[in-house]
């Protein structure tokens, strides 16, 4: 691949789509009789976690991995289309499809980086025009199957830099200039690494720093 100059990175949650994607996705789930409304409970505590920095990573991965194998392969290709088309796509405001845009007018490389899944996360990254894909990635075997363990580490927190920083060496790719765009505290690993950290609707913690730091603070969200 052509080397790139500028790479401007997006977190999905909250960011891109203003909204818990993981979520919704086991509200629909739950909605199709697909899983029992004690799972997408389930999944919804995942997120309170999250959110109050208790969340147990790998107990979390485990569980959406087993969401994802329960589901026959091309069933679920079909689910996450349609969970795309009609739970996520009503949500993105045209706010964030032109700043995607702006970027890729500009010639920059873009590249969604997501603690979600890539499975699940796919759609929602071909739709913004995003150049590559760094998410959450499970264990595949011989069959083609998830095994339920997490492949290199979760992508959050100071994972992303690991997720990133792998891609970079397989790519051999060294950009003279990097920005992030994020809502939430969870991604002052990386938004403390990169050239250019823009804040996007933060959490109130993010807010403060951003503010001693200078950073950016942007909104997505429909006025």
């Amino acid at each position: 691949m052509e080397k790139i100059m500028r790479l401007v990175l997006f977190d999905m949650d909250h960011t891109l789509v203003p909204a818990d994607t993981g979520t919704i996705w086991s509200q629909f789930l739950q909605e199709q009789n697909l899983i029992s409304l004690e799972k997408a409970q389930e999944r919804a505590q995942f997120l309170a976690d999250y959110q109050n920095g208790t969340l147990n990573v790998e107990e979390a991965y485990r569980f959406e991995l087993g969401v994802l194998q329960s589901l026959e392969r091309d069933l679920r290709k079909e689910l996450l289309n349609q969970f795309f088309e009609d739970k996520v796509k009503p949500l993105i405001t045209a706010k964030a499809l032109q700043q995607v845009a702006k970027h890729r007018q500009n010639g920059d490389y873009l590249i969604m980086i997501t603690a979600t899944l890539e499975e699940i996360a796919s759609p929602i990254a071909e739709f913004f025009g995003m150049d590559h894909l760094i998410g959450g990635r499970g264990q595949i075997d011989a069959q083609g199957n998830y095994t339920g363990e997490i492949e290199l580490e979760p992508c959050m927190g100071r994972g992303k830099l690991v997720h990133l920083e792998e891609w970079l060496v397989k790519t051999g790719n060294n950009p003279v200039e990097y920005t992030f765009y994020s809502d939430s505290h969870n991604d002052l690993p990386l938004l403390e690494q990169v050239d250019v950290a823009i804040v996007v609707d933060p959490d109130a913690k993010l807010r403060q720093i951003a503010q001693e730091n200078n950073w950016q603070i942007i909104s997505f969200l429909n006025s």
